[in-house]
């Protein structure tokens, strides 16, 4: 993904960040992963079941967004899902 920030001062700065996998966990030959990345608007995750992403969130901040996806892992395994 190809964004842009802009930063003080109006200076445009291109943001191409790929995913970084936060978790990933498997449950009857299934995968759900979280992913990261930075957008030109904060930080956004995915969660992904086998590689296709179904829930996007957007956060401000990267605290906001681990708190989220720490959350979301600990729901996962609550019904099942597992490490690899």
């Amino acid at each position: 993904m190809v964004a842009f920030k802009v930063v003080t001062g109006g200076t445009l700065f291109r943001v191409d960040d790929q995913p970084t996998t936060l978790w990933a966990l498997r449950r009857e030959g299934r995968q759900v992963a979280c992913l990261a990345r930075l957008v030109s608007y904060g930080i956004e995750i995915d969660i992904a079941y086998d590689g296709e992403a179904v829930v996007t969130r957007t956060f401000e901040t990267g605290d906001e967004a681990l708190a989220w996806a720490e959350k979301k892992r600990a729901e996962r395994e609550a019904q099942g899902w597992s490490l690899p």
